[in-house]
């Protein structure tokens, strides 16, 4: 029987992926074992979401005949844009990254999660619905890794471990980004942008390395950034998107049976537990961090109540990262990814969401 807290973890209930699985008779499965990069091990995608699948939703829903040997990024000493590299020789069957990590490899990647475009879950959502079909063939097809499942963690938003009024506050700051539309966002506003690792930055923050860090308001949570940052301004940059993908000859040569299956158990439990976290867990992790009393999330989900300034997201804020949208995330995205790229964006995110890429 599947453990109850896998249930409540999640947020929604598993039997829908014991559902989905059925359909691949887990009884008559042919047996595998699959080595699993997964990411860091202190990550609300870790903690909620690749460590409970893995280890024992799969085998659970399986019955046994599918396992994996998982491990951290954390563990494997890896910061994530190499996480393709990695699954394309062969160093792992499956493997999972920001990304916004990987846009180096694949600039399209950024068309997916720029600063500012989806300011909610539904925006996420229809950006994702148009997107990922022309993200799947790109990654196939000049990486040579093979795309399993897309999903989002919670809102990315902007903590600080020094006090904060508002957006123009950060004019001077030093602040650690982890993709490259972030990175635009921060020198749009007087911002000194710094690439680092999730792992890295509570050190950083401690020793005063930077002065503010993006990640997901749950997340940062999650990691026990509270301890460090004494801010929580919730803007929304992003949500962090997340792609598992297969090296392309191990995924072939599993029986069709297998690759049936794991593909409607990445849809269901993980993606869809992955969507509905990403939904309410961006305001628990705000709640939660900031003494609200709207937080109800607590140790079955492992969140920590805590009570640092949130600092409020104004109007006027609003409107200033709506316009940087439209003056610098766009047009750089476009003169990064180039005159074919921008025309599929502008085809597929960009009629979803009523925008248009050019570059300058």
């Amino acid at each position: 029987m599947m453990k109850k807290t896998l249930k409540v973890i999640g947020g929604v209930l598993v039997a829908g992926g014991l559902a989905a699985a059925s359909s691949a008779h887990a009884a008559d499965l042919p047996s595998a074992n699959l080595k699993v990069i997964g990411p860091w091990n202190n990550s609300t995608t870790w903690k909620l979401n690749i460590e409970p699948f893995w280890n024992n939703e799969v085998p659970e829903l399986s019955k046994g005949k599918i396992t994996a040997d998982l491990t951290s990024m954390t563990e494997m000493g890896l910061k994530g844009p190499e996480i393709f590299r990695l699954i394309k020789i062969g160093v792992a069957d499956m493997g999972s990254t920001v990304t916004g990590y990987a846009s180096g490899e694949v600039p399209e990647l950024d068309g997916l999660d720029l600063s500012g475009v989806a300011l909610t879950i539904g925006d996420m959502r229809k950006v994702a619905d148009a997107y990922i079909p022309a993200l799947e063939k790109i990654m196939l097809g000049r990486v040579g890794v093979r795309p399993i499942v897309f999903w989002p963690t919670v809102q990315q938003s902007i903590w600080c471990a020094v006090p904060i009024n508002g957006l123009a506050d950060m004019k001077g700051k030093k602040v650690r980004v982890f993709a490259t539309t972030q990175a635009d966002f921060m020198e749009a506003v007087g911002a000194s942008p710094v690439t680092m690792a999730f792992s890295e930055v509570v050190p950083a923050l401690q020793r005063k390395v930077i002065d503010c860090a993006v990640t997901g308001t749950l997340s940062g949570n999650l990691a026990k950034w509270p301890e460090v940052a004494t801010h929580l301004y919730p803007i929304a940059l992003g949500w962090s998107m997340w792609v598992m993908s297969a090296n392309e000859r191990a995924w072939q040569r599993q029986p069709a049976a297998v690759k049936d299956f794991l593909l409607k158990a990445h849809q269901d439990p993980l993606a869809k537990r992955a969507w509905s976290i990403a939904d309410e867990g961006t305001n628990q992790g705000t709640w939660c961090s900031t003494g609200n009393s709207k937080c109800t999330w607590g140790k079955e989900k492992r969140v920590t109540r805590y009570n640092r300034t949130e600092v409020p997201v104004t109007a006027a804020d609003k409107k200033k990262l709506a316009d940087l949208v439209q003056a610098v995330a766009l047009p750089k995205f476009a003169s990064r990814c180039g005159a074919a790229c921008t025309a599929q964006w502008n085809d597929t995110v960009g009629k979803a969401m009523g925008m248009i890429a050019k570059a300058n």
